[in-house]
């Protein structure tokens, strides 16, 4: 009920980045923006200092009740196996497969 009075009210306030965590274990999920993809496989600590440049955070709350938009599991295994220098690449075909769902 509250959520609807303020969509209706227009008193929403913008939340703050979640605070940067540890290397996410296998089986969490992880968040950036309003896309949400669960980890599969083991991150490097290399890989997750990348991820958390670009936006990628675990998630702030035991249980979110926010909407994301969910990634299949295989695209964290391509983010994985992709060398350092296309990683960009790689991230950037993630996001527009986001945003095409």
């Amino acid at each position: 009920m509250k959520d609807l009075f303020r969509n209706l009210l227009s008193i929403r306030q913008q939340r703050r980045p979640a605070p940067v965590g540890s290397v996410p274990a296998v089986g969490v999920a992880i968040i950036r923006g309003d896309i949400k993809m669960n980890v599969t496989e083991p991150i490097s600590r290399d890989l997750w200092s990348w991820m958390v440049l670009s936006g990628w955070r675990n998630v702030p709350v035991k249980n979110d009740r926010r909407q994301y938009v969910e990634l299949p599991d295989g695209l964290l295994k391509q983010l994985i196996d992709a060398a350092p220098t296309e990683r960009d690449a790689v991230h950037a075909r993630i996001m527009a497969k986001a945003k095409e769902e």
